[in-house]
């Protein structure tokens, strides 16, 4: 049985990562582990009123669970709820390692928070497990029919693709868009065999070349809207994550503008 973690920082059962997570769960028949972080910052743990803060939210969160086993219900799929306090981002990164994918919520950007230095998008970079981010303006049905690859050959995006996997699987239509570029014969490793290991797994695929141009992550936004993806799988931070926020990159805009959920793997 495949292991998902849907990361809840709001308390709704309604919120986007709740009905994508749980959406997931039931088309893969994973369990569903509901997880809440209370969040300790160290430079506040000497205020007493910080400290009633954490405490009446942790009795919140815990207070979810009945809820949680109530959804899980609905939804058909097994599950189970827990409520962690402390530094948020190792926290998650380290609960994440054995699931297949995180699902967690992706703020609308906040000027005060930005894209490589909040919670989820350090989290992403942390060495958790490849993560299914969706926007909090999303409002979709959580299937995930129509997919898009976004493939360059790097480890990064391998990761993303062995993690979608299962989904890549059940989808009505899978796309890929190949942008990798070809090395030095000889010198350079060969191309990754990404579309005969596809096959293998049974996944059927269209493949279509991508030339990149001076914005690959608006192209790549652009694309999902024409074939009306429900889903973006691509590697995430393909250069360093200081470049990626100086100089921009797909990562960054992709991150800044999607319109819909990606599943990404650092």
């Amino acid at each position: 049985m495949l292991d998902l973690i849907i990361n809840l920082d709001r308390l709704e059962d309604d919120t986007p990562a709740c009905v994508v997570g749980l959406a997931a769960a039931r088309q893969l028949g994973a369990f569903a582990t509901g997880i809440h972080v209370v969040a300790v910052y160290p430079p506040v743990m000497a205020m007493p009123e910080a400290l009633a803060l954490l405490d009446t939210e942790e009795r919140s969160a815990q207070a979810f669970a009945t809820q949680w086993e109530a959804l899980c219900a609905r939804h058909g799929v097994k599950g189970e709820w827990e409520v962690i306090r402390g530094a948020y981002v190792p926290i998650l990164a380290k609960r994440s390692r054995l699931a297949q994918f995180i699902v967690t919520e992706l703020p609308v950007r906040n000027p005060d928070a930005p894209i490589g230095f909040d919670n989820i998008t350090r989290t992403l970079f942390d060495d958790a497990s490849p993560m299914l981010l969706v926007p909090e303006t999303w409002r979709g049905t959580g299937a995930a029919d129509r997919i898009l690859v976004a493939w360059n050959g790097s480890g990064e995006a391998a990761g993303a693709v062995k993690a979608a996997l299962p989904l890549l699987k059940r989808a009505g239509k899978v796309l890929v868009l190949d942008g990798e570029r070809t090395g030095l014969p000889g010198l350079s490793p060969p191309p990754l065999p990404l579309r005969a290991w596809l096959e293998r797994q049974g996944v059927a695929v269209e493949w279509q070349r991508f030339d990149k141009g001076a914005n690959v992550g608006k192209a790549l936004l652009e694309k999902a809207r024409e074939i009306e993806a429900d889903l973006l799988v691509m590697g995430a931070w393909g250069r360093s994550r200081l470049s990626e926020l100086a100089l921009g990159g797909a990562t960054r805009y992709v991150l800044d503008h999607t319109h819909l959920p990606l599943l990404m793997a650092h």
